[in-house]
């Protein structure tokens, strides 16, 4: 007898593409010297999901953490038909000092032309992180920062209500593997990341948490 009230239980959702995590998620990392050991070869858990909103266009920032407490960012970058995993970790005041000193990271915001900043040393811990040097592509430019997943519903309208401004100043390595990311918010309070950029093959295992 075919059983007519035998409930349908809902498709488990899958997950095809690292663009389409969501909080609770987790995600594999190859297991690869291009990473520090903290994260190579890993399974990390998203734990939020947040909104860089530009002029005309925006990026989505997954924030991850690993089983041992480190968060790390991610935005995925679509350039040229091909598709980047673009890693961040946050830095301090006295670790841009040890990278850069500080008095050649200030050149940064005082000079009118576009910088050029070399590494003065590098710690053994931000190694896979950094480049040798770092250009300035583009004048400093505004955006505005959504603690909120927009991906599907529309942003707020460009310099409305809704989302916190700051300035970036984006200075990237002469192959574009590494970057150097600035976020200056209101009252002065400055943010300081090293991006790595790598295939988004090195993503190389997607897990579906609870979200629907």
């Amino acid at each position: 007898m075919f059983n007519f009230f035998k409930s349908k239980k809902a498709p488990e959702r899958q997950l095809t593409h690292a663009s389409e995590l969501k909080k609770g998620d987790m995600l594999s990392i190859i297991d690869s010297f291009a990473y520090p050991s903290w994260l190579k070869g890993q399974t990390v858990r998203v734990i939020d999901v947040q909104t860089y909103q530009y002029q005309h266009s925006s990026d989505t920032e997954f924030v991850l953490e690993t089983n041992s407490g480190q968060v790390v960012f991610l935005q995925i970058e679509m350039e040229d038909g091909e598709q980047w995993a673009n890693f961040s970790i946050k830095i301090q005041r006295d670790e841009v000092d040890d990278i850069f000193t500080l008095d050649e990271f200030a050149r940064i915001f005082d000079e009118e032309s576009l910088t050029f900043i070399e590494v003065k040393n590098t710690p053994e811990r931000f190694m896979q992180f950094l480049g040798k040097s770092y250009q300035q592509s583009e004048s400093p430019y505004v955006c505005y920062f959504h603690k909120q997943d927009y991906r599907k519903q529309p942003l707020p309208r460009y310099e409305q209500e809704g989302g916190e401004p700051c300035e970036m100043i984006c200075l990237a390595s002469d192959d574009e593997s590494h970057s150097l990311n600035i976020e200056i918010w209101d009252g002065g309070e400055t943010e300081v990341s090293l991006t790595l950029t790598r295939p988004i093959s090195d993503i190389v295992d997607l897990f579906p948490g609870d979200a629907k």
